[in-house]
């Protein structure tokens, strides 16, 4: 559960207050009394409505599509929308009975159906706020409130305003179908409209003003059963935003099921990202491994429409855990209306939902959903309650019995939806709709109502989530034993753990209101039925993991603590901080940790997920590797998410190849937590070069080296390669060696270490990979991050040189420099890229920037330290003294800003801070205009607000002493650094210039990059003769490309005939011109001496040749062989070609 309750709280409470005169009232409220004050409920229709076929008549309020009804009951509409907000709001006419002025309510659309049908701000359901009366009279018409005080709707020259008399005013139709509203003052014609500024106010106009009328009509209510939403299929990610109708999704848990396939589970929050307010379970299964994914809704409630609804019921937090083929997914319920924030009551009362009657645990009834009402009639002492349920019979249902007397005046099945005393179903007005739906203890439009707090909710399946078993309820078995009840006992999701024993245990934790977290607790059982629930820990703790491990199990929780339990999770001890255990870890988040199935460098290991940092920034998987003494060392971290990048709540798995599976919370927009990625990473990448098992596959970079440690020492690599792979073993003298593998050529080389049994699969290959192509005698250049010459070219083909330029120079244009922090140390781009485009808007401006995803980034000062926006603000150009400007963004009332105290980022103020807010404008210099002494080269700083035009484009300027940042445009939401850069003219780029020597390819390594130089040309040819050396080809290959050319040679021989005591030879030599250079080979064939021919031989020495077969590369008496160096370079050089000039050295023949 999301743990920025406070500050969430602050917002709810801000969003309920119905401001009179000087703000807008909000009809999406967050106050609520009991049922009987409105909402809708059951008691509250009773007075309103009349009964037809066992459902009452319901309240619609219906667009005017002909003319206004005398006498009858109407609703008033704004045409025109608040401007700026980013989503379409009109405004509901609103009277607060006994204000002074008229306010109002917001609406989305202008529909058929008035929504909502009744104010929903504060407790002003039931009072008529939205309801007017209008009926003619001579001359006209009045509008009167429905409220007590019936206040008459008054039009005056200077304002609208609720009065005591009725005023006599003209309603008219107008051409759009909408109405105007008007009264004659001092003979000009006064009509009552709407400033659709961000807020919005009423007002007069001289202009004519339409409003949408909708009209109060009785009509029997549609009945929505209880169904769950329509299962479907996703591609790729199982909650990509608008999956099954819901906008956002949070908190997921994530499992692998013992026939290989993905199961997951997330809150469907529908339209809001809040912990209440109508959320739903969610769940998604993928059988071919993330790539398509099934979802459907194991737990799911109808009390509202799949909207946020503060009064609605909330199923949050799925944990899950797969035993013997069964899966145990756990979430929390609260009741309608009830949480720890988001919610309309956001104090639960300190009680398990049961009561002990007659020796039995019972849930108890109530005849008011709201807290307070409950603690008033004695709810924290096990008292107050009507009603209470009796025991499940063979069909299903269980009696509610009334605490007074006994009788049963209702029942319930096991999802707790309610019947009447002949078990027929039981209605009540849904949330938000004019639709009724079946009453359910937990719904807070019903009858009756559970205790408001939370509820551990149990459901299992049998056929990996396909369907799924009724519910359980574990506060009877976990929460009734505690000598304390707190407000809120509940999940700590993700994954639980099944132990060696087959025990399930699934964490849990505590809230006490006004306090905050309290502590972490597991529950655990052995059959999936009978719960028990662990000691707390000491620690303030709350959401937390479990894994087991070597024997134990550890519990790492949410605070930045994990314990250890050695009796199978009933009790848990050796409380450690996580930090301290050398984790680097936001302690204000939820973690994830599983046990991996096979040994990490021999030890047994944890991997663990969480954000690295605070802010909910940078997520990690991390190892864990668990030692002798049952501590863990943390050997190896892998980023999911860098560079400020967002990640909160997550869940890992792993699959059945061995990799690891991850959903998490990441974002795209500046709210959090709006997007659920799923990704998958081979064990490999999250712990590079580690021994798995039995195997360690080893990535090495060419030309570089890596080392580490294993237990005793290594052999079996004898045979290894030794021009691909270099190995150095040194023993330390305590039982372990550091081995050292140095990268030589690309290649990979296999072996096993004998002793240890571990096979070693080592990849020699570049890290980073830049291919050049230059002619002989011709120089290139390109930027390399470092200086240092790692490995040098084969200069006989390629010269290099490190040199250090400006960026100015390379580009042509001033750089500038971007960061993750104030040191600004990241990437350079050009001054250029952050020009912002100033398109007119009225007087007013709408600026807007191209990212560097070439993505459309406006200016809208909305979000902290994320001034760049998907959505356009309306910017007000204000000209200060000093040719300063101030940026004003009219829809939301502030002015862009910068922190020139050393935090050098842009923000947003709603004061009046003119040296923070004041901000330079330059445009760039025309052709032919001097700008080289300007503060920014190349661009011309803005003196007058005349000189900012419709389309022109402009960089946006803070100035700090001598250094300038610029406003950069960015969509980015993790790192508020994105939408700066620093100007940055000094800026310099290690440049390696490549100079072609002579055709052929060669390496060289810059910093940690390679960089392999191909000079283009054609290689020394190789020849290709034939058996009886009479005939011979050339086959040249060119560098770049790789065409070939093939030639036929002239071939010579020259014979040297033997003696009785000596050999005889014949020396054959293939010769062929091409682009001016002769190529020459030869082969040379021993004729044997005459003393040595076989009886019956002859004399001839072509009839006895033996071509020699020997390599001749150790400059010996046997011949060579085609393409040897020692023929080629006599054979070369005697024709006065030198070797480097046709890269033979590198290109040799090989028979």
């Amino acid at each position: 559960m999301g743990k920025d309750r406070r500050l969430a709280a602050m917002a709810v409470a801000a969003s309920t207050c119905l401001a009179l005169s000087w703000a807008p009232a909000v009809a999406i409220a967050h106050e609520a009394g009991d049922a009987g004050a409105g909402i809708g409920g059951a008691a509250a229709l009773a007075a309103d409505v009349s009964s037809d076929n066992g459902l009452p008549k319901t309240i619609e309020y219906q667009k005017v599509t002909g003319e206004i009804e005398s006498g009858q009951t109407y609703s008033l509409v704004t045409t025109t929308a608040t401007a700026g907000s980013g989503k379409t709001e009109y405004r509901i006419l609103h009277y607060t009975d006994g204000a002074a002025a008229l306010d109002k309510c917001k609406t989305s659309a202008h529909s058929d159906v008035l929504s909502p049908a009744d104010c929903t701000a504060g407790n002003f359901a039931g009072t008529g706020a939205h309801q007017w009366t209008i009926e003619a009279v001579e001359g006209g018409y009045t509008v009167k409130s429905n409220t007590a005080s019936g206040k008459y709707l008054n039009i005056s020259a200077g304002g609208a305003t609720p009065g005591d008399e009725a005023q006599v005013l003209k309603v008219e139709r107008m051409d759009d179908g909408s109405f105007s509203i008007g009264r004659e003052v001092s003979g000009t014609m006064y009509y009552f409209a709407f400033n659709n500024t961000a807020n919005g106010s009423w007002k007069v106009s001289t202009d004519p003003y339409g409003f949408v009328a909708y009209k109060k009509t009785e009509v029997t209510p549609n009945v929505i059963p209880n169904d769950k939403p329509a299962s479907g299929v996703t591609y790729d990610q199982p909650y990509a935003s608008g999956t099954a109708g819901s906008q956002y999704f949070r908190i997921p848990s994530l499992i692998t099921l013992k026939d290989g396939s993905l199961l997951s589970a997330i809150d469907a929050r529908w339209t809001t990202l809040g912990d209440a307010g109508g959320l739903d379970t969610i769940v998604s299964k993928s059988t071919d491994g993330g790539k398509t994914w099934n979802y459907s809704f194991p737990n799911y409630f109808n009390d509202s429409t799949n909207a946020y609804n503060s009064h609605a019921t909330a199923f949050i937090d799925p944990v899950m855990v797969e035993r013997e083929g069964t899966v145990y997914m756990m979430v929390d319920l609260w009741p309608g209306g009830v949480a720890l924030n988001s919610a309309a009551n956001n104090h639960p009362v300190n009680a398990s939902g049961y009561v002990e009657i007659d020796g039995e645990q019972r849930l108890v009834l109530f005849a008011s959903p709201n807290p307070d009402t409950q603690r008033s009639v004695g709810v924290e002492r096990g008292t107050g309650y009507t009603h209470y349920v009796g025991d499940f019979g063979a069909d299903g249902y269980a009696p509610v019995i009334k605490a007074d007397g006994g009788a049963t005046e209702f029942y319930v099945d096991r999802e707790y939806f309610l019947f009447d005393e002949n078990k027929d179903p039981v209605y009540c007005q849904q949330l938000g709709s004019s639709d009724y739906v079946q009453q359910n203890v937990f719904y807070f439009n019903a009858d009756l109502h559970v205790t408001a707090t939370s509820y551990l909710w149990l459901v299992s399946s049998s056929d990996g989530g396909a369907s799924w078993s009724d519910p359980m309820m574990l506060n009877e078995q976990v929460r009734t034993s505690v000598d304390k009840n707190d407000c809120f006992y509940g999940v700590g999701p993700g994954r639980g753990v099944v132990t060696s024993t087959g025990r399930i245990i699934l964490p849990c934790y505590t809230y006490e209101y006004g306090k905050g977290d309290g502590h972490t607790s597991t529950i655990y059982s052995d059959d999936g039925v009978t719960w028990h629930r662990s000691n707390n820990l000491q620690n303030q703790t709350s959401e937390s993991t479990v894994v087991e491990a070597d024997g134990r199990l550890y519990l790492f929780a949410r605070h930045g603590w994990y314990a250890v339990s050695t009796d199978n999770g009933v009790t848990w001890r050796d409380e450690k901080s996580l930090p301290a255990s050398g984790l680097t870890i936001d302690t204000g988040c939820q973690i994830n940790a599983i046990t991996y199935s096979e040994k990490i460098d021999g030890k047994t290991a944890i991997i663990l997920s969480c954000p690295s940092a605070s802010r909910r920034i940078n997520g990690t998987i991390n190892v864990g590797l668990v030692q002798d003494d049952g501590g863990i060392s943390w050997d190896y971290t892998f980023d999911v998410t860098k560079n400020g990048t967002w990640f909160a709540y997550s869940s890992m798995t792993e699959l059945p190849d061995g990799s690891i599976g991850i959903l998490y919370e990441t974002k795209q927009t500046a709210a959090s937590a709006d997007s659920i990625t799923y990704e998958s990473f081979s064990i490999e990448d999250i712990a590079p070069n580690a021994e798995i098992g039995n195997e360690r596959n080893v990535s090495v970079p060419l030309y570089g080296e890596i080392e580490f440690d294993i237990e005793g020492s290594l052999k079996g690599y004898e045979n290894v390669d030794t021009a691909i792979l270099g190995i150095k073993v040194e023993d330390n003298g305590d039982g372990t060696s550091t081995v050292t593998f140095e990268g030589k050529r690309e290649g990979v080389v296999e072996f096993v270490d004998p002793a240890s049994g571990v096979s070693y699969t080592v990849t020699v290959a570049p890290e980073k990979l830049v291919e050049v192509v230059v002619s002989p005698g011709e120089s290139t250049t390109l930027g390399v991050n470092g200086a240092e010459i790692a490995h040098k070219p084969d200069e006989s083909i390629a010269s290099i040189e490190v040199t250090s330029q400006k960026l100015s120079e390379v580009w042509g244009e001033i750089p500038g420099s971007l960061g993750s922090d104030n040191s600004f140390a990241g990437e350079a781009i050009r001054l250029s890229d952050a020009l912002f485009t100033f398109t007119a808007n009225g007087e007013n401006w709408t600026v807007s920037g191209t990212t560097q995803d070439g993505e459309t980034a406006y200016l809208k000062i909305e979000k902290a330290g994320l001034p760049g926006q998907g959505q356009a603000g309306v910017i007000q150009l204000k000209f200060e003294a000093n040719n300063l400007f101030r940026l004003y963004d009219t829809s939301t009332k502030k002015h862009l800003h910068f922190w020139r105290d050393g935090k050098a980022c842009f923000d947003q103020c709603g004061g009046n801070d003119l040296a923070g807010d004041s901000m330079e404008l330059y445009r760039p210099a025309k052709e032919g205009e001097d700008a080289s002494t300007s503060p920014i080269p190349g661009y011309v700083r803005v003196t007058d607000a005349a000189q900012v035009v419709d389309g022109g484009q402009y960089l946006i300027v803070a100035s700090v002493g001598e250094e300038r940042f610029v406003l950069n445009p960015s969509l980015g939401v993790g790192n508020k650094y994105a939408h700066v850069v620093k100007v940055d003219p000094g800026r310099t780029e290690q440049r390696l210039k490549v100079t072609g020597v002579a055709p052929g390819v060669t390496d060289a390594m810059v910093g940690d990059t390679v960089c392999r130089i191909t000079v283009a040309g054609y290689l020394a040819p190789e020849f290709v003769w034939s058996d009886d050396y009479s005939e011979a080809t050339a086959t040249f290959k060119h560098t770049a490309g790789g065409e070939t050319q093939e030639l036929a040679c002239k071939v010579t021989s020259v014979r040297t005939e033997p003696t009785e005591t000596k050999d005889g030879l014949v020396v054959y030599t293939a010769e062929v011109e091409f682009e001016g250079n002769v190529y020459r080979d030869e082969k040379r064939v021993v004729l044997p001496a005459i003393g040595e021919q076989e009886p019956g031989g002859g004399t001839s020495g072509a009839t006895d040749q033996k071509p020699n077969s020997s390599t001749g590369s150790n400059g010996g008496a046997s011949l060579p062989r085609t393409g040897d160096p020692v023929t080629i370079v006599g054979l070369l050089g005697a024709a006065g070609i030198s070797l480097s000039a046709i890269g033979a050295r590198l290109f040799r023949r090989k028979n």
